[in-house]
């Protein structure tokens, strides 16, 4: 959950309001393997993941920790959520 103020703020920035979207269709559409999923979409289906088992807070802990730890390395972000989601789990 997040305050009041943050809410307002980027309500305010974007022009519209905030929340979060679940997804309708299949992921996997246009793709046969899962590793040939672009690196963004492997986040979503990850993010949409740990917000339906409900630890979205601690993975994303998790996440800022690891980002600043790997932060002159190349490496994916979706690989970052991996291993968040290894973490907490």
């Amino acid at each position: 959950m997040i305050r009041q103020e943050t809410y307002q703020r980027i309500a305010e920035e974007f022009g519209t309001g905030i929340g979060v979207a679940d997804w309708d269709g299949t992921i996997y559409e246009s793709y046969t393997n899962i590793r040939k999923l672009p690196d963004e979409m492997k986040v979503i289906v990850l993010t949409n993941h740990i917000i339906k088992k409900g630890i979205y807070q601690q993975v994303i802990r998790e996440v800022i920790k690891l980002e600043k730890k790997y932060k002159n390395k190349r490496i994916n972000k979706s690989t970052i959520y991996e291993k968040a989601l290894d973490m907490v789990m």
